[in-house]
């Protein structure tokens, strides 16, 4: 009896023993909030005898849940700026809306974070003016646009930190075949802070 005992003495002080951060499937579920601001920069195609100013300053604010600590879910806000037309054409492009995205991280150390993402944006873009090519001289598209982004993470506390990002949102808008807007790839460089709870 008392080497069965002294067996589940054992058993439990190695199950006390072992990290809280010991494999994949550990669930952490901590909520977190964030705010980001940096430049736009679309690949669109500048008209004849038209100067284009492609980039511009872009914004997001976010809130996700991290599931563990290698995946996070977030949602939010992004705002792309906007692309300004000159010339032969004026006008302005706008791309702005709701993002989904999957969120990948991997811990180098207490202080720094590796982030990976992608997923799923329901986003608008609108142009507006002559660039248009309506008769209105307006023309919009509301669509899912894929994106895909790496960034590094440097934590203050185990509550706070400065996240750098660059994303991709693949093809925004729609084909500018019978006056739609024009699809064009949309990069943006961005720095803020994340709070997790």
């Amino acid at each position: 009896m008392r080497k069965l005992y002294l067996i589940a003495a054992m058993t439990s002080a190695l199950a006390l023993s072992t990290p809280a951060s010991a494999g994949f499937f550990d669930l952490t579920l901590a909520p977190y909030l964030g705010a980001s601001v940096g430049q736009s920069s679309a690949d669109i195609s500048c008209p004849a005898a038209t100067s284009c100013d492609d980039s511009d300053t872009a914004w997001k604010v976010y809130g996700g849940l991290e599931v563990n600590e290698y995946i996070s879910m977030e949602a939010g806000y992004v705002d792309l700026g906007e692309v300004g037309y000159r010339g032969a054409k004026t006008g302005t492009r706008q791309t702005h809306g709701m993002t989904l995205q999957v969120v990948g991280t991997y811990v180098i150390n207490p202080s720094v974070t590796l982030i990976g993402r992608g997923g799923m944006n329901i986003l608008n873009t609108e142009v507006n003016g002559t660039i248009a090519g309506t008769p209105t001289n307006n023309t919009g598209d509301t669509d899912v646009v894929w994106s895909a982004g790496l960034g590094a993470q440097y934590n203050f506390t185990q509550s706070v930190g400065l996240r750098m990002e660059w994303e991709r949102y693949f093809k925004t808008g729609d084909s500018a075949f019978n006056g739609g807007t024009g699809e064009a790839d949309v990069d943006l460089l961005s720095a803020g802070l994340v709070f997790k709870f």
